[in-house]
């Protein structure tokens, strides 16, 4: 899968990240941070995060789906929970 240069996100690097060297996207293995289990982060997901939703160039993949979508929930409730607790207070100091 070719990269598209114009498409990424600008950064101030000094350097070049290997896939736009390369000129295109390979699948690279990781492990899940969060549960250990051994994931491939597709070339398609690459070209997605860094020139559609303009990821920073040097991230890579650390959470696998499930793991991605349980910190989302997580990260959605605590912000839920944080802000019925400003409008609790809010209508206290009224």
């Amino acid at each position: 899968m070719r990269v598209n240069v114009a498409a990424l996100a600008p950064n101030n690097s000094y350097g070049v990240p290997r896939f736009v060297e390369r000129g295109y996207y390979t699948d690279e293995p990781f492990k899940c941070s969060s549960c250990g289990t051994n994931q491939v982060w597709t070339a398609w997901q690459q070209k997605w995060w860094y020139e559609v939703a303009k990821g920073y160039v040097y991230s890579n993949a650390k959470l696998c789906r499930p793991c991605r979508r349980r910190e989302q929930a997580r990260r959605a409730e605590a912000r839920r929970v944080h802000l019925e607790g400003v409008a609790r207070k809010r209508a206290r100091a009224v």
